[in-house]
């Protein structure tokens, strides 16, 4: 039995890592769910919109099963939901479903960050200075749009250097709906200053290599989103 088991470490040690593997190009599935997610992420297929593939396939270019397919992987991750007798609509996120969303990141990304302080690289802790030397200067441009993909950039990077990619899978979704609230302005004007300096202490955190220290910066960054948000809706 030892014999057994040995001979499969061996095996699975030949297994070529994700840096040599060649990747393969997207299927074509793939790539429309890409770009009809990228639509609703940026709101130019706006919450409460009702959606029929015939339209989706003119506006993706793309065939009826790629994009049939694309749908339901959209309905999986609760971007697309199906009204009963309606048909397909965009979601629309009340702010009770932005709050669970925030609690729901903040049962996963404290630890997640911990790791990160753990586990990260040079190359990534260089990658995340430069995120966030982009978005400093977004700060006083107050442009959105921008700074809400290198937020996104920022978080799914760190769930990259936690070095777990069940983690990283369960996280992506999660920063995909949060994504969605820079474009539907519930966060205040703000916003864009606090989350830089609330970013720049995490990151502070991860160069320290101190898991506790980056666990709570993390933490202290969707608590304070959690009330800005709160206080916008009032």
């Amino acid at each position: 039995m030892a014999y057994h088991y040995e001979h499969i470490f061996m095996a699975t040690k030949k297994v070529p890592s994700d840096k040599t593997r060649v990747r393969k190009a997207p299927s074509l599935t793939e790539q429309a769910y890409t770009l009809i997610k990228d639509k609703i992420l940026s709101l130019e297929l706006r919450p409460g919109l009702f959606l029929n593939e015939a339209a989706l396939c003119a506006m993706t270019g793309f065939g009826r099963m790629p994009v049939h397919q694309a749908i339901q992987r959209l309905r999986m991750e609760g971007l697309i939901e199906v009204i009963p007798r309606k048909g397909l609509v965009v979601r629309f996120d009340s702010l009770h479903d932005i709050l669970e969303l925030i609690e729901a990141r903040l049962t996963m990304e404290p630890e997640v960050v911990a790791l990160a302080a753990q586990r990260v690289t040079p190359e990534q802790i260089e990658e995340l200075r430069g995120l966030l030397v982009r978005s400093k200067a977004l700060t006083s441009q107050t442009k959105r749009d921008e700074f809400s993909q290198i937020d996104h950039a920022f978080h799914s990077l760190i769930a990259l250097a936690a070095g777990n990619k069940f983690l990283a899978d369960a996280q992506r979704p999660l920063h995909d709906r949060s994504n969605m609230m820079w474009h539907l302005r519930v966060m205040p004007d703000d916003g864009l200053v606090v989350t830089q300096r609330e970013h720049e202490a995490i990151l502070e955190a991860i160069i320290k290599q101190d898991a506790q220290a980056a666990r709570e910066a993390m933490r202290a960054h969707l608590m304070s989103l959690q009330k800005r948000i709160l206080k916008a809706s009032v």
